[in-house]
């Protein structure tokens, strides 16, 4: 009995599906990153990243508790800076431009960001307590230990991040463990595809579809996510093959052929 595939589309189907599972078993950790393990280590990287952020604050404001000084600094200017991403989202940053004289009597000029309220408040030859670096003094903070403040917050973030970085590997691997026992150990059957469902997931503005199937016990499935060009050669009534697993079947074409064929 065979799969039922359109002619027409059959060769181009097969190549296609020939990059998600090839001829032979898709590796685990492929499983891992198609069934959402992409996420973990997204967030992972996000979490070092966070992590090398909080750890430098904290050794800044280690800093500016021994060395820091207070000072008075006069607004020379202030300034505006658009920027707009790839998408199109604009973002807009706001810039003091500060003059202050330090304990040596160095003179020191920075351009300091600063949130929209603070901007509209300052006008030219308005003064404000800052504190900056006695070996540093480009180094400033505007409102005392904001800097701690930071890394606090990065710290937090990152336990975020943290928390996130280990549901989503639970998550994704237990599914990629249970497709790769179910295609080593569970029965080959053959399932009736009902259609192809579309998913509320686009990449690169294109949406992602899950081809749905009904087992001959009557428990419906689907695979994982497609451009629909992938899968479009199967039609409603096809037969595919798929892998019993202990709560759901995978579909061959997802999780590849068993080594023994």
């Amino acid at each position: 009995m065979g799969f039922g595939l359109d002619p027409r589309r059959c060769a181009r189907h097969i190549r296609a599906m020939a990059k998600v599972a090839g001829s032979g078993p898709v590796p685990l950790w492929r499983l891992f990153l198609r069934m959402g393990g992409g996420f973990a280590v997204a967030f992972a990287v996000a979490l070092v990243v966070l992590t090398l952020i909080a750890d430098w604050q904290l050794g800044l404001a280690q800093r500016f508790e021994v060395e820091g000084r207070e000072t008075v600094a006069t607004v020379r200017d202030k300034y505006i800076t658009e920027s707009t991403d790839s998408d199109g989202d604009r973002t807009v940053s706001y810039y003091l431009v500060l003059d202050f004289v330090t304990d040596r009597g160095e003179q020191v000029g920075v351009d300091r960001s600063v949130d929209r309220a603070a901007f509209t408040r300052a006008a030219p030859g308005d003064t404000m307590p800052i504190w900056y670096l006695e070996t540093e003094p480009n180094r400033t903070e505007l409102r005392r230990g904001e800097t701690l403040t930071g890394s606090r917050v990065a710290q937090w973030i990152g336990l975020l991040f943290g928390l996130l970085t280990l549901g989503c590997f639970w998550h994704s691997g237990r599914k990629a463990v249970a497709a790769v026992r179910a295609r080593r150990h569970g029965a080959r059957e053959v399932a009736q595809v009902t259609g192809i469902k579309e998913t509320g997931v686009k990449v690169n503005n294109k949406s992602r579809y899950r081809l749905t199937w009904r087992e001959a016990s009557g428990r419906e499935g689907e695979s994982l996510m497609y451009p629909r060009e992938e899968i479009d050669g199967y039609r409603a009534g096809s037969e595919i093959a798929v892998y019993q697993g202990i709560k759901q079947a995978w579909w061959v074409g997802d999780v590849g052929e068993r080594a023994d064929g």
